[in-house]
């Protein structure tokens, strides 16, 4: 899947940027030391650069992540200019845990260690659609993917859960 516009810009500024002297000064955007008549004596080692950079690169995908629920931070990473895979070529799990998410992979709220309150999931197979903290929906539910929706957005294909929404509440 294609990154969003705002997500390409942002990672093209991120792997633009030259992170190697970050702890000892404030630079514009695009900053290069080997363009900077003032580059100081300080500078990072490649794998100190390289974790500021994945850090900033974590910080921005999580708010891409939350903004878009088809974000794909591997793709965002490689875009960043870092690499997505082990030494054996198989896909670094490090990238995708640097992504707050709850027990259903869905970025938390940016800030946060929360959801949306506002939102409701279901999925293709339901007929219902829930709370994210529904235990019926939890117990039920095997792993096929899931659907968000703000609450009151809902198309008529779902009915509220009984469970999470009593009679008339929804």
């Amino acid at each position: 899947m294609a990154l969003s516009r705002d997500a390409r810009n942002f990672a093209a500024e991120i792997r633009n940027h030259d992170w190697s002297d970050a702890p000892w000064r404030l630079d514009r955007a695009g900053h290069s030391r080997a363009d900077d008549t003032k580059a100081g004596p300080d500078a990072l080692t490649v794998e100190q650069t390289r974790f500021v950079k994945t850090n900033v690169m974590w910080v921005v995908g999580q708010v891409l992540s939350n903004q878009d629920p088809n974000f794909d931070i591997y793709e965002f990473a490689e875009a960043c200019g870092l690499k997505t895979t082990t030494a054996s070529g198989r896909k670094n799990g490090g990238i995708a845990a640097g992504i707050r998410t709850d027990t259903y992979g869905r970025a938390l709220r940016p800030g946060t260690w929360d959801v949306d309150p506002d939102e409701v999931l279901t999925t293709a197979a339901s007929d219902f659609y829930h709370l994210a903290d529904c235990e019926h929906f939890r117990r039920g539910w095997q792993g096929t993917p899931l659907q968000w929706f703000p609450i009151g957005a809902v198309p008529p294909r779902w009915a509220p859960c009984a469970h999470c929404f009593p009679a008339g509440q929804s």
